[in-house]
């Protein structure tokens, strides 16, 4: 019994040591496991692009009513000739039956922006400026007759508008936009009136368009702006031709400008 009482012992004894060296052995191997590091956090959304800039071609189709005033032309009778107009007097009257037309432009267009928010934007636009031809309308007994060349412009217009653009539909993005248009002369060009001048005016301009959008930065674009402006041009002489030439005379056009602007190209977005 004794015997076997020891030997009972003797193995609770070796079980005890084998665990605790166990669980030493554990706990230093644990101490030596380094901690593991924190996944690193998972990147955000990109940033959708503030700035975008659009190239293209753009065709100016006029629509425009004028009303022309003038003064009276005082003659002298020039034996063998008959009456020669040699200057303009009194104030000047209205042309009745008498108007004007503008030619139709094809040029290079450029427009840049910003985008406030996703929806929002701020939009300047432009153009390679082009020469318009002016020419009466209406019929007369007297010079200039129908068809003539009145003057020509070469006009500076610059569209600004606030722009919403519509992003729900994925890569096809519609935008609507309405501003103003401050509107100048570059320089005018004498025909029948000479001594041209166009008084600087702002006008309102409305827009729509869509881009297509083919990745994040590059698109393609169409755009139309109607623009009304009111515009008011002088001249001090007329032009009658060999062998009259100039003579002085004051004349006023005033034109309800309302061209429509289409345009279409590439889109950048950066």
């Amino acid at each position: 019994m004794t015997r076997r009482k020891r030997s009972t012992t003797i193995v609770k004894a070796f079980v005890s040591r084998s665990l605790i060296f166990a669980l030493s052995a554990g706990a230093v191997h644990a101490a030596d496991v380094p901690s593991p590091q924190p996944a690193p956090p998972s990147p955000g959304p990109e940033a959708p692009p503030h700035w975008y800039v659009r190239l293209g071609v753009l065709g100016g189709l006029d629509q425009s009513w004028s009303s022309l005033f003038a003064q009276q032309v005082a003659g002298v009778v020039v034996p063998g000739i008959g009456l020669v107009p040699v200057s303009g007097f009194g104030p000047q009257v209205s042309l009745v039956g008498r108007g004007a037309t503008y030619s139709s432009v094809f040029t290079a267009s450029f427009q840049a922006g910003y985008f406030f928010t996703p929806n929002w934007s701020l939009e300047v636009a432009g153009a390679v400026p082009l020469w318009l031809t002016i020419k009466i309308t209406g019929f007369s007994a007297a010079p200039p007759f129908s068809g003539a060349v009145l003057s020509k412009l070469l006009p500076g217009a610059i569209p600004i508008t606030g722009v919403y653009h519509f992003t729900q539909f994925g890569a096809l993005q519609p935008y609507l936009g309405g501003g103003i248009v401050p509107s100048f002369e570059f320089a005018v060009q004498d025909g029948f009136n000479t001594g041209g001048y166009f008084k600087p005016t702002v006008g309102l301009v409305a827009q729509a368009g869509a881009d297509y959008m083919f990745s994040r930065n590059w698109g393609a674009f169409l755009d139309v702006k109607k623009l009304f402006i009111g515009s008011t041009g002088t001249s001090t002489g007329f032009d009658f031709g060999p062998p009259i030439g100039t003579i002085p005379g004051a004349a006023t056009i005033k034109t309800t400008f309302q061209p429509w602007l289409f345009s279409t190209g590439v889109t950048y977005r950066f």
